[in-house]
């Protein structure tokens, strides 16, 4: 069935014009960036206009090897001359175009990763960031995201939350909630068995317009 469900998107006219970004000024390309996530960012909002409920744009390494989020070296360069304005652009764009549309407000735009990285630098290679899961933060915006709100607050070093921390199921169920499905819903596994959606996540009320 999902196999199928898989085909009939391929073979839909209407999606596969979606991907043609010729159809799309070059003016407006340019303004997403001409690189890989920027155009990724782009055919995420031809999808949208096409139909499609879910899209994922993920960061992908288009230069050298290494070119990913995954700090460990040169954070400070990399943070300042490629990672930051690589994702500035295209998020700003993806957001001031749908909202120009008037297809902010129905679509949900999620800005999120695994993990963050650690309060102290570690020494060599230009100094790196290494792996921390427990603090770190996401950025939502349309699709009943009330606009211009931060909730929660870190320490200082970014080390620890210290007011209102919220774990990645509270984000789930305030999506889910979002798109009109009860967080606290469950689902059957094939033996029968009841499965929560979420766990114990919660809606996060501040979120909401």
């Amino acid at each position: 069935r999902h196999r199928s469900m898989a085909y009939s998107l391929l073979q839909s006219p209407k999606f596969r014009r979606a991907f043609d970004l010729d159809r799309e000024s070059l003016a407006l390309r340019e303004n997403y960036g001409m690189n890989l996530f920027g155009q990724a960012s782009l055919t995420a909002r031809r999808l949208v206009e096409a139909g499609g409920r879910f899209i994922t744009v993920f960061w992908d390494e288009y230069g050298l090897a290494g070119t990913g989020w995954d700090t460990h070296w040169d954070h400070f360069g990399r943070m300042k001359d490629e990672l930051l304005p690589g994702l500035d652009q295209p998020l700003s764009a993806l957001l001031t175009d749908l909202d120009s549309r008037g297809m902010l407000d129905e679509t949900l735009v999620m800005c999120l990763s695994e993990h963050g990285r650690t309060p102290k630098i570690s020494p060599g290679n230009g100094g790196g960031r290494d792996h921390w899961a427990r603090c770190y933060s996401v950025l939502l915006a349309g699709g009943g995201i009330k606009r211009g709100v931060v909730v929660g607050r870190s320490d200082k070093s970014a080390s620890d939350p210290v007011e209102r921390a919220i774990s990645p199921k509270d984000i789930l169920a305030t999506a889910y909630h979002l798109l009109g499905i009860d967080p606290e819903s469950t689902l059957s596994d094939r033996e029968g068995r009841p499965l929560p959606l979420v766990g114990n996540g919660k809606i996060i009320p501040e979120l909401l317009a």
